[in-house]
C-alpha cells in the first residue's frame, strides 16, 4: 500500500488538481465509491417504502417494504455523517496547498457551481414526479425551494468556508503531529458526547424535522462532529492506523445497537424523535454509538479489503461526485418507468438499483467528457 500526502475525498472533497496522481492509496476512494452507491440505495428502497420522502413514491403493497423502511432508518443513521468525515479528512491538506484563497475558490467551484447547476437544471426534472397533482405541474417544479440531495453539498461548502475562515483567523494551526489512535473507548466516548449534544439539539430541533436546505435537520450534530472528527483524524493519521480489532469490536457494538435503535424508536414514537425526555436521551445516545460505530467499521473494513487500485476502481472512484450530482433524476423517472412493474416492494427496490446505479455511472462518465465539466466533477 502506497502512502499520501492529499487524497480526493468524496462528493466535492478534493479538485483533480489537488490530487497526487500515482501517490494516493486505493481505499478512501472506495470508500466514496461504496457511500455513493448507498446512496443510491437510500432512494431506492425510499421509492417503495412506507416514508414518502422522495419525487416518486409508490404506496406500499406488501410486507416487504418494511424492510426497506428498515434500511432506509439504519442508513440513515450513519452514512451522511460518514460523508461528512472523508471530506473533512481531506480538507487541512488542501488548505496547506492552496492557501486559504485558493482553497475557497476551489470549494465554490467545486461545490458551488454544482450546486447551482442542479437546483437551476436538474432540480425541475428531479421534481416533475412529484408535481402530478398540481394545477400547474411545471410552475411547481420550477419553483420548489428544495436542493434534492445537494443540501449536503452546500452544507459540506459552509463547514468548508467555516474552517478556512477559523484558519486564516489563525484560530487552528496548519500543522499536526501524529497521534493516539482512538480505541473502542474513546470511540465510545465520542458516541455518548454526540448523542448529549443530540439530544439537546433535539429539544429545539426533534429528529425528522425537514427544513428547505437541509432535510434532516435533527442530524446537523452528528454532520457537524463527523466533519471535525475527519480533519483531526486527518491530522493525525488516525485512518490509516485504526486498528482491526478496534474495527471487530465496533461491528459486534453496531450489531446490538441496531435493534435497539429501531425498536426506540418505534415504541418511542413522538417521544423518542423530540428532545428533554428520557426516552429522547436513549434515541440520541443510540444514534450517536451506532453512527461513530458504523463508519469506524466502514473504514477499517475498507483499508483492510478495498485497497485495490485499478482501472475499475479509478473509473468508479472519478466518477463518483459526479454520480452524486445526477442520481436524482434519474432513480426518480426510473421509478416512474417501472411503475406497471407488479412485484414485492423489495424487488422493485432491488431492480431500480440495478437499472440506476450503471445508468449514474454511464450518464457521470460521458458528462465528465465535457472538459470544463471534468474540471468541477
Amino acid at each position: 500500500m502506497t502512502t499520501t500526502g492529499e487524497r480526493a475525498g468524496p462528493a466535492g472533497a478534493e479538485g483533480a488538481e489537488g490530487a497526487l496522481p500515482g501517490f494516493r492509496t486505493a481505499w478512501p476512494d472506495a470508500v466514496r465509491v461504496v457511500l455513493t452507491a448507498l446512496v443510491i440505495v437510500h432512494h431506492c428502497a425510499v421509492t417503495y417504502s412506507h416514508i414518502p420522502a422522495w419525487t416518486y413514491h409508490e404506496p406500499p403493497a406488501d410486507g416487504s417494504a418494511s424492510l426497506l423502511d428498515l434500511v432506509v432508518v439504519l442508513n440513515q443513521a450513519w452514512f451522511m455523517g460518514a460523508f461528512f468525515l472523508i471530506s473533512g479528512w481531506f480538507v487541512p491538506g488542501s488548505v496547506d496547498r492552496h492557501g486559504v484563497a485558493g482553497f475557497v475558490r476551489g470549494r465554490l467551484l467545486r461545490l458551488g457551481v454544482p450546486f447551482l447547476a442542479f437546483v437551476l437544471l436538474l432540480k425541475p426534472i428531479y421534481y416533475l414526479p412529484a408535481a402530478g397533482g398540481q394545477e400547474n405541474p411545471l410552475w411547481f417544479a420550477l419553483t420548489a425551494l428544495d436542493p434534492g440531495p445537494l443540501w449536503f453539498v452546500l452544507l459540506l461548502l459552509v463547514f468548508s468556508l467555516v474552517y478556512a475562515g477559523l484558519r486564516a483567523a489563525g484560530a487552528l494551526r496548519p500543522g499536526g503531529a501524529p497521534g493516539r489512535v482512538p480505541g473502542v473507548l474513546a470511540i465510545a466516548a465520542a458516541g455518548l458526547a454526540l448523542g448529549a449534544v443530540t439530544w439537546a439539539w433535539w429539544v429545539v430541533v426533534p429528529n425528522g424535522t425537514f427544513w428547505t436546505v437541509l432535510p434532516s435537520a435533527g442530524s446537523l450534530p452528528q454532520y457537524a462532529l463527523c466533519f471535525a472528527l475527519g480533519v483531526a483524524g486527518g491530522r493525525r493519521g488516525w485512518f490509516d492506523r485504526l486498528r482491526p480489532r478496534t474495527g471487530v469490536t465496533a461491528a459486534v457494538i453496531a450489531v446490538l445497537l441496531a435493534p435497539l435503535l429501531v425498536g426506540v424508536g418505534l415504541l418511542g414514537g413522538e417521544a423518542a424523535a423530540g428532545g428533554g425526555t428520557a426516552i429522547s436521551a436513549v434515541a440520541a445516545v443510540l444514534h450517536g454509538l451506532f453512527a461513530l460505530c458504523a463508519i469506524v467499521v466502514v473504514l477499517v473494513a475498507a483499508r483492510r479489503w478495498l485497497d485495490r487500485p485499478g482501472p475499475r476502481a479509478r473509473f468508479l472512484s472519478t466518477n463518483a461526485y459526479a454520480v452524486y450530482v445526477l442520481h436524482a433524476p434519474i432513480v426518480a423517472w426510473l421509478g416512474v418507468a417501472l411503475a406497471a412493474v407488479t412485484a414485492p416492494a423489495a424487488v422493485k427496490a432491488l431492480i431500480l438499483f440495478a437499472l440506476a446505479a450503471p445508468l449514474c455511472w454511464t450518464a457521470a462518465a460521458a458528462l465528465r467528457r465535457i472538459g470544463p465539466v471534468r474540471r468541477i466533477l
